[in-house]
């Protein structure tokens, strides 16, 4: 009996040791939750906005410098300079955040190591009830790059970007003239100008040919930068008008392939009175 009885108790200790080992974990695994709740809801002041990207905040004390996540801007141009596609909206895109972050404002924020210069984070900040790395794509003030955000997030930055270009804002507003937007308007209006037709001389047509060429080529030097455009490459125009690749052709295409028949009925013409002597 005694033997039967030990080899009874041996289960029951086995099953103390395991309920004593899950609520360790239990315990544990509550904790990581709750550290991760906190994380979620950590709250900052926001001590300064340095460009349309990066932002220093404090934090329990402790001042922390991050880029904001799933998007990016163009660098600054506080002396106005004349600048392409590639440094777009820099001085804007900066106004804009510091505007909706002011000094002494209290957000929540949420970061990441991934895709942050050494020494700072990726953060997705909110503000006033909505989150501004959203807020800043739906702006046209900032490019998606899908970087330190998770899926659902990205789609809605993906989305709100897409809106950006639709209503012609910010980045894709035609009258910014550093937008893909205004350089394709700019060289199409340039090419209207230039009438289609020339007097029926050899000379003549050859002058129009001659001028009206040199007006397209700038609508297929537009076009041309607008169809090697791919996120993947990963430069600020990249990232920023990839997105707008498809709309920008739609009014690119047209252009250009009725300036090539243009061009190819000034020489049918120049052909016919070649031949008439």
């Amino acid at each position: 009996m005694t033997h039967v009885a030990a080899r009874a108790r041996v289960p029951l200790k086995g099953l103390l040791v395991f309920l004593a080992v899950a609520a360790v974990l239990l315990l544990l695994g509550i904790v990581t939750v709750l550290r991760g709740v906190a994380a979620d809801a950590a709250r900052v002041d926001i001590v300064t906005v340095l460009d349309g990207n990066t932002v220093v905040v404090n934090q329990g004390g402790t001042e922390r410098t991050v880029v904001l996540a799933g998007v990016t801007s163009a660098g600054r141009n506080p002396e106005g300079l004349k600048v392409g596609p590639n440094l777009c909206m820099g001085e804007e895109s900066y106004s804009w955040l510091r505007d909706r972050l002011p000094q002494g404002a209290t957000a929540s924020m949420t970061t990441s190591d991934e895709g942050a210069p050494e020494g700072m984070e990726s953060a997705v900040i909110s503000i006033g009830g909505g989150t501004v790395n959203v807020a800043m794509a739906e702006a046209g003030m900032a490019a998606p790059t899908d970087v330190a955000v998770g899926k659902r997030l990205a789609e809605e930055i993906a989305q709100a970007n897409q809106e950006a270009v639709g209503r012609g804002v910010g980045l894709y507003d035609i009258e910014e003239p550093c937008t893909y937007q205004n350089r394709l308007y700019e060289a199409q209006f340039a090419l209207e100008q230039i009438p289609e037709d020339a007097e029926a001389s050899l000379t003549k047509i050859d002058e129009r040919a001659v001028e009206y060429a040199a007006g397209l080529d700038q609508v297929r030097l537009v076009q041309q930068e607008i169809r090697a455009l791919d996120p993947e490459n990963g430069t600020f125009a990249d990232l920023a008008y990839g997105p707008a690749k498809e709309s920008l052709l739609a009014e690119a295409d047209p252009v250009v392939e009725h300036g090539m028949q243009v061009l190819k009925d000034l020489n049918t013409r120049r052909n016919e009175i070649a031949a008439r002597g």
